[in-house]
């Protein structure tokens, strides 16, 4: 029977064994009841036991697809991907303040020699990244890739001791340009963005860790696809008001209020900014202590629909049973109902995501200038965020209202270039070869 020894930070807390089929977590006689592993795991004498395997927040950062890919090929095909295996292999070395690792072994983090400042200014960043991917497979952070490195279609993330690095597809271009643009968006509005960077090629992005604090220690992490109890492929089944409610059942005493108000604030900004990916795992609370815990900095934001192949996905969440865009009136009647926010909260929210936007235009322009192969993305984008700005007002309606002219103030209005080439109509030109001169 796989014993794991669980520490929070670098205190000893508990064991994590898989007894049929079910994970058994056990805190240890005196443990502070600050050092929980999860907020669903309040510090008891009583062991914890799921069902079908290890608890949501231990699988929460588990190596998935092509990273889980990598470990069975360099350690061979019986290497033990399960749940259990992977935790083991990887629990040493992951975001946030669990540490997972064989029963007995010392505990000892590895530390990245990766030279990201090198990357970020090298003209080929995401080349160096995947590289880096390939040789750190034990580093624990989640994410589905697909199965080769030489396919061209990879979607990487890296994480160093300061920062998480990311790349995106080669048929998805500008996609870190793109989440870049995303996140200086929520920058201007009173959420909390960690610090970013963007390589000179414009291919890779570095999100400082927001895990880390200034002494070293690290905060506890737990997304909400883990608070709901769900595994990570149950990500998209969750809903908007799910989100409410367990705000409401983990938030600490002393950030609720303000923590709710940024949720609204932040789902106001996956609408407008038509973010079709963001799921349960891309909504978190951090923490130290139970009393303490709050909505995390942002993370993962996208203008999905700027490319083409997804311009008709919906939300990833459901809002009163349903995913559609234009839902201003819904959100503000939750906002009232689920949040208790008043509508001088949510109104200065709206006020705060429309500012936002227009102080991120002149960076969007200056982006498409730079990187030619973002310059149709970056149109796309501007255009979403338009229709997203009319579709989250309290009194938006489907198809109706006139979206702000974002292009033109950005100065990326239309130019002949980009109006496909109209040809004659033969059978309206009277002079055409169907025309009635020539019959």
């Amino acid at each position: 029977m796989a014993v794991l020894d669980i520490y929070c930070n670098t205190t000893l807390v508990g064991t994590l064994t898989e007894e049929a089929h079910s994970g058994v977590f056990t805190y240890l006689p005196g443990t502070p009841t600050g050092d929980v592993v999860s907020l669903l795991m309040p510090v008891r004498n009583a062991s914890y036991t799921w069902p079908g395997g290890i608890m949501p927040s231990f699988q929460m950062n588990l190596p998935e697809g092509f990273k889980k890919d990598l470990i069975r090929q360099h350690l061979g095909p019986h290497a033990d991907v399960s749940d259990m295996g992977l935790l083991a292999l990887t629990g040493s070395n992951t975001i946030g303040r669990v540490r997972a690792i064989p029963h007995g072994a010392p505990l000892a983090t590895a530390r990245s020699r990766f030279d990201m400042a090198t990357l970020l200014a090298s003209p080929n960043s995401r080349d160096n990244l995947l590289k880096h991917l390939e040789a750190g497979i034990s580093e624990g952070v989640s994410g589905v890739m697909p199965k080769t490195l030489a396919s061209g279609e990879e979607k990487a993330t890296v994480w160093t001791e300061e920062y998480i690095l990311k790349t995106g597809p080669v048929d998805l271009p500008g996609l870190s340009i793109n989440e870049y643009l995303c996140l200086e968006v929520a920058r201007n509005t009173d959420l909390n963005v960690p610090e970013t960077h963007l390589s000179e090629d414009g291919r890779v992005l570095a999100i400082r860790r927001f895990d880390l604090q200034a002494d070293g220690a690290r905060v506890g992490v737990e997304d909400f696809c883990a608070l709901k109890g769900f595994d990570p492929v149950r990500k998209y089944q969750g809903t908007v008001e799910d989100l409410a409610k367990l705000c409401n059942q983990y938030l600490g005493v002393d950030h609720r209020k303000d923590s709710k108000r940024k949720l609204f604030l932040l789902l106001l900004l996956n609408y407008s900014l038509r973010n079709a990916d963001a799921h349960m795992k891309n909504y978190a609370l951090t923490y130290t202590k139970e009393r303490d815990a709050r909505l995390s900095p942002v993370y993962d934001i996208v203008t999905v629909t700027a490319y083409p192949r997804y311009q008709d996905d919906a939300p990833a969440l459901s809002l009163k049973g349903k995913k559609l865009w234009c839902c201003g009136k819904a959100l503000f009647e939750y906002g009232g109902a689920r949040l208790s926010l008043s509508p001088t909260d949510m109104n200065a929210a709206l006020e705060q995501v429309v500012s936002a936007v227009q102080k991120v235009l002149p960076l969007v322009s200056a982006y498409t200038d730079r990187y030619p192969e973002f310059r149709n993305v970056g149109k796309r984008m501007l255009e979403a965020w338009a229709r997203g700005l009319e579709d989250i007002k309290p009194d938006a309606k489907p198809g109706k209202g006139v979206p702000a002219p974002l292009r033109e103030q950005a100065g990326l209005s239309e130019t002949h270039s980009d109006v496909r080439r109209k040809t004659d109509n033969p059978y309206i030109d009277p002079n055409g070869p169907f025309g009635h001169k020539s019959r």
